[in-house]
């Protein structure tokens, strides 16, 4: 839910389907309400995790801030990066207002810590397909730090460059998925133990078909 939209969501969506799956009675007393470990942005498609009950919700958010989920994405950015593989740091300082976040090199107040690694998987035309996995979980983390870099992705109508989207042909949305999530679970984790080991990928993405099709993701 955000200030435009507050009915039609996608924790909405996994109370309603758990709902009449019979695993979640809203009107119980004191029951636990489904909730989302992890969110994504406007825009961005792919893979995010909810919790059905309390304890799952606990170990999850414990292990994600202990670095033991690991999350990647594809996106399509503009240019050739340089080097074709690597890392991106710096300090995100977020705009509430502007519901937007600014790159710092150095520390600055109120800043927090951003680290991406980047490799670049296909090139052509002047774009360029390209794997990031999120060390650290930010607010608009690739796509601010990647615009930093000079090179925005494409159909980005807050970080990007408006007219190299319409030439592309890409105006609905950042080309940004969350397409591959694995559990490296190195302390215990209870009632998720079975999930250590275990790798999610979304086969099929939409940009890729589009932009670079026929290019394999491994």
């Amino acid at each position: 839910p955000d200030q435009n939209e507050y009915r039609d969501t996608l924790i909405g969506r996994i109370q309603k389907y758990l709902y009449e799956k019979g695993e979640y009675d809203p009107s119980a007393e004191d029951a636990f309400c489904p909730a989302l470990a992890n969110r994504i942005d406007r825009n961005t498609g792919g893979i995010v995790i909810a919790a059905k009950n309390a304890e799952t919700l606990r170990v999850m958010n414990q292990k994600i801030r202990d670095r033991e989920v690991e999350k990647s994405y594809l996106c399509i950015a503009l240019g050739t990066l340089s080097p074709a593989e690597g890392k991106l740091e710096g300090f995100l300082l977020k705009d509430e207002a502007k519901k937007q976040v600014s790159v710092h090199k150095r520390p600055v107040e109120g800043g927090r810590t951003a680290v991406t690694l980047y490799r670049t998987l296909a090139k052509k035309g002047g774009l360029s397909l390209v794997e990031c996995r999120l060390i650290t979980g930010r607010t608009h983390q690739i796509r601010a730090q990647l615009a930093a870099a000079g090179h925005p992705l494409l159909g980005d109508g807050k970080y990007g460059r408006e007219r190299e989207n319409k030439k592309f042909g890409r105006t609905g949305g950042q080309a940004l998925y969350s397409y591959k999530l694995a559990f490296h679970f190195t302390t215990d984790a209870g009632c998720l133990s079975n999930l250590n080991g275990k790798v999610w990928t979304v086969e099929q993405v939409d940009f890729v078909d589009q932009y670079f099709p026929g290019t394999t993701i491994s």
